[in-house]
């Protein structure tokens, strides 16, 4: 691999530790208006990436490699479908308990690996 090609493979890692012969030393200056940095600030939190990232990002032509934005109501759908799908979890618990019958076990893990596989899609796993 490259030493091009591991810079490129760390851009979107949080968190990664960095060998010392690959720390980031140098730095880029660069001034804006407040607008632009507005629409700058707007693009990274829409990536949902740090700035530097962002910028890595975009000078190696890696912006393919950013996490696609996430429609707020996909937000507001999976936030609803994690409520059932805990509603689930506690019927296949008094399921297993034996408090009630009334279910197939197999339903309802058909129905929770559903919804988990649905709320991974909506945000783009």
């Amino acid at each position: 691999m490259s030493k091009k090609e591991s810079s490129l493979n760390s851009i979107s890692s949080r968190g990664k530790k960095i060998s010392p012969s690959e720390k980031r030393t140098e730095r880029i200056y660069s001034q804006l208006t407040k607008e632009e940095m507005a629409i700058f600030e707007q693009m990274c939190n829409e990536a949902g990436v740090q700035k530097g990232v962002y910028i890595r990002a975009v000078i190696f032509n890696q912006e393919n490699s950013l996490p696609k934005p996430v429609p707020e109501i996909n937000r507001k759908v999976w936030l609803e479908l994690a409520r059932l799908s805990a509603n689930l979890n506690q019927y296949q618990r008094a399921i297993n308990s034996g408090y009630f019958e009334v279910v197939p076990t197999e339903l309802i893990l058909e129905i929770r690996d559903k919804v988990e596989q649905l709320r991974a899609e909506l945000i783009g796993g």
